[in-house]
């Protein structure tokens, strides 16, 4: 299970970001109040939840624990 991720920040909008890691781009769906708390590009670092279904493999992520 991938727990976190931090790498520098590709592309944001409003309901998802990619974050380049070495070389990957890993696309992890946001909510709103880690949308509005990102810079616009940078390092970043996401706590993630990865959500497994029988037709998808889906990163949600998160800037805190808490969210």
């Amino acid at each position: 299970m991938i727990a976190l991720v931090r790498g520098t920040l590709a592309y944001k909008s409003i309901d998802h970001v990619i974050i380049d890691v070495d070389g990957v781009g890993y696309r992890l769906f946001i909510p709103l109040s880690t949308f509005y708390s990102l810079p616009e590009n940078g390092e970043v670092s996401l706590y993630t939840h990865t959500h497994v279904r029988e037709d998808a493999l889906l990163l949600y992520g998160f800037l805190t624990m808490e969210e």
